[in-house]
């Protein structure tokens, strides 16, 4: 199993600074797809216009942050039930905060959808490029 360096040196960056924090075991547990690092598996598409249609306002057209945090960095320390416990109930931060969206149906319909896009942002498997779908 080969896995990247830059995973690593974060991986190893994280766990000095917040203790340990999980990775895939492989590529094969990543909760995406990606192909040619332009086009996403449907799921992972799917999040990805959640996210531009609900996120994109405040964390940026591709989570690279703006009012909101840079969620591609977020991602690389904070589990997905701490991603979904956010997103559903909220956050308060020092700088602002972050709206609960539990009654928004689609936004919780497509929780898995959305964390899966922005997993393969933070784990740079797509870049800071508008995906395609796979065919």
């Amino acid at each position: 199993m080969k896995l990247n360096r830059k995973i690593i040196m974060i991986a190893s960056a994280a766990t000095l600074a917040f203790g340990a924090i999980s990775l895939p075991a492989s590529a094969d547990d990543a909760p995406y797809t990606v192909t040619d690092g332009t086009h996403l598996d449907a799921d992972s598409y799917k999040g990805f216009k959640l996210f531009r249609n609900w996120c994109a306002r405040c964390h940026g057209t591709y989570g690279q942050g703006m009012v909101g945090p840079n969620l591609a960095d977020s991602l690389k320390f904070i589990s997905k039930d701490e991603f979904t416990k956010t997103v559903t109930n909220g956050k308060s931060g020092t700088i602002g905060s972050m709206p609960a969206w539990k009654k928004n149906k689609k936004v919780v319909a497509g929780m898995d959808q959305l964390y899966s896009y922005l997993k393969a942002r933070s784990d740079g498997a797509i870049g800071v490029i508008k995906p395609k779908k796979t065919k």
